[in-house]
């Protein structure tokens, strides 16, 4: 909501400047010439620091300059009554475009609303602003100028307020709605899957298992931003009470402690846009059987925050943040010294297997995942890069540092992301032990 109020306010400013102006001081000619500087200060603004002046914005423009060089030379209050109707009248018939909705939807909505709800949004809005723009006109024609700026100040500021309220519920329960039938069929991987991961983990530490599970949640410090979330399952002896989170329900021990030593480490990455709660059936398989599972958020890439999300930076930042939260749990952890720092393994799905490649070490050829996107651009990826990288000014990319950590020692990846790709042969795909998937990196241990 705050994201659409702020592109409403900017498109809007310098009607409000005139508006507040005129009725606060009867002079048109001032009223006038303060919206218009307000209409021209807000498009140079947006000149210089390098931002995109979409069509509404110049139609608000357009419309301040026309009707208030009519205001100054009609210097007529019966027209200045009538200016609301013929900008509302202007405004819906811009508001005729097709997907003009879609400017002011935060990329959380655009990712989530079925297409045509924002389309069939934007032509109800036309049509009201078209029967405000009527009913403004029965005002200014019929009734004196107190009424006229109740019915300005209440009547269309409140309708269009009711109306955005309206859209606001409707498109957050579609999103919600979406998003947690997402969320829960991500969570459940085939049985064929989980045994895949237990086998591989098993085979290589062969630990017994302590049935009862005890759970955290912690925040890892981060020299670069906000904390990292990252969630643990772990064997533990106390009882366990079932505990909701999100769409989740899970039986756990929430801080409960910690059962066993020497224990086996399984880190796990999630897809782009998920969450540490992503596979966490399969993080209490793991702990069932004797192992600690680790689950980082990604920061920048997760459900409720995008902001590297489908960018280069999220390709350097998921391994980064992958080997900081190992070196919390070694380090800093209350549960450190129960850890086997000698068995740690990785787990990593969609972008999650993308990560876990590159923290194992290989290291992607960023030209050639550019090449597959012209290659296939209506890859679901490559369209999300490009709109991503339509809204963001452009600016020159550094090298990327790809962050390594050679104490992982076994890795599962499934379905890697399409941006794992280099020069160097494909490794090999083995679902009993180090399981590297298809993508082509350069310098992995798997080739070993």
């Amino acid at each position: 909501m705050k994201h659409a109020f702020q592109h409403l306010l900017i498109d809007f400013l310098a009607a409000l400047a005139f508006l507040g102006v005129y009725v606060a001081t009867g002079k048109i000619t001032a009223a006038a010439v303060l919206a218009v500087a307000v209409g021209l200060g807000q498009v140079a603004f947006q000149r210089i620091t390098g931002r995109r002046i979409d069509a509404m914005q110049w139609l608000s423009l357009g419309i301040i300059v026309v009707l208030s060089a009519a205001s100054i030379a009609t210097n007529s209050p019966r027209f200045v009554m009538l200016k609301p109707s013929l900008a509302h009248f202007a405004i819906a018939a811009a508001m005729l475009k097709r997907g003009w909705l879609l400017r002011y939807l935060p990329e959380i909505a655009q990712r989530n609303l079925p297409e045509a709800v924002p389309v069939a949004a934007g032509y109800a809005w036309a049509g009201l602003m078209a029967v405000l723009g009527l009913a403004n006109a029965g005002i200014a024609f019929y009734a004196d100028f107190a009424t006229w700026v109740w019915f300005v100040s209440v009547v269309l500021a409140g309708a269009k307020l009711g109306a955005f309220a309206l859209q606001y519920a409707v498109f957050r329960a579609i999103v919600r709605r979406r998003l947690t039938a997402a969320a829960v069929a991500a969570a459940q991987p085939s049985s064929a899957t989980v045994a895949t991961i237990l086998a591989v983990f098993v085979l290589l530490a062969g630990t017994g298992g302590a049935n009862a599970v005890g759970f955290q949640q912690l925040a890892v410090p981060d020299p670069n931003g906000a904390p990292v979330a990252v969630y643990l399952w772990y064997p533990s002896e106390a009882a366990a009470k079932p505990l909701r989170l999100g769409p989740y329900e899970q039986a756990v021990a929430v801080d409960g402690p910690i059962a066993g030593a020497s224990l086996p480490l399984v880190l796990i990455s999630h897809g782009t846009g998920g969450s540490a709660l992503t596979h966490y059936d399969t993080a209490i398989a793991l702990a069932e059987a004797g192992y600690v599972a680790a689950a980082i958020e990604h920061t920048g890439d997760n459900w409720h925050d995008r902001a590297n999300s489908f960018t280069q930076r999220n390709f350097t930042e998921r391994p980064r943040q992958l080997k900081l939260a190992l070196d919390y749990l070694l380090r800093d952890w209350a549960g450190r010294d129960r850890i086997a720092a000698d068995e740690i393994g990785a787990f990593g799905h969609s972008a999650g297997g993308y990560t876990v490649l590159v923290a194992i070490g290989g290291e992607p050829d960023l030209a050639l995942a550019a090449a597959f996107c012209r290659e296939q651009p209506e890859d679901w990826g490559c369209a999300r890069a490009r709109t991503v990288a339509a809204r963001t000014p452009a600016e020159p990319s550094p090298d990327p540092v790809w962050t390594h950590d050679r104490r992982i020692k076994a890795a599962v990846v499934a379905a890697t992301a399409s941006a794992a790709r280099s020069r160097a042969p494909g490794l090999p795909v083995s679902p009993h032990r180090c399981s590297c998937g298809r993508a082509k990196m350069i310098g992995s241990p798997c080739n070993a």
